[in-house]
């Protein structure tokens, strides 16, 4: 609905502008992280973690893509998608952001999920973002 129907997010072609597609997929990605970090971190404190995200480590080596990304309590859900909003208004607050950017994110993210829970070794740095699927494994 946001995406569509607010005034922060352009939609026309002509709209379109390098401030409002790459400026504004880095805050996105960095806002995300930012606020997901310390959520995830809350997340695995011991008084909460059997209650929320014990769910999601039930998979000790996730390798079904989408089917082992997917696996998480709602509360966890609720809290992955307000830290995507929180980038996403981050960018439409700061450098605008156009709705194909917002399609770009959700494309990416999910792909990055996915790989985060497959069997495939893939590690790479963007932008002082670093990425390692590695890393995920240790964390399951």
């Amino acid at each position: 609905y946001f995406m569509w129907h607010s005034p922060l997010v352009k939609l026309r072609l002509g709209e379109l502008t390098i401030l409002n597609t790459f400026p504004a997929l880095y805050v996105i990605f960095f806002v995300q992280d930012g606020v997901y970090a310390p959520m995830h971190r809350f997340m695995h404190w011991r008084p909460v973690y059997p209650l929320v995200h014990k769910h999601h480590h039930r998979q000790i080596y996730p390798s079904r893509g989408y089917a082992d990304a997917a696996n998480e309590h709602p509360i966890e859900h609720m809290i992955g998608v307000l830290c995507a909003w929180a980038g996403i208004f981050g960018a439409a607050y700061s450098t605008g952001v156009h709705a194909a950017t917002l399609a770009v994110f959700f494309n990416i993210h999910a792909a990055l999920a996915m790989l985060n829970h497959s069997p495939y070794d893939v590690e790479f740095s963007v932008l002082g973002f670093n990425y390692s699927v590695k890393a995920h494994e240790l964390h399951h």
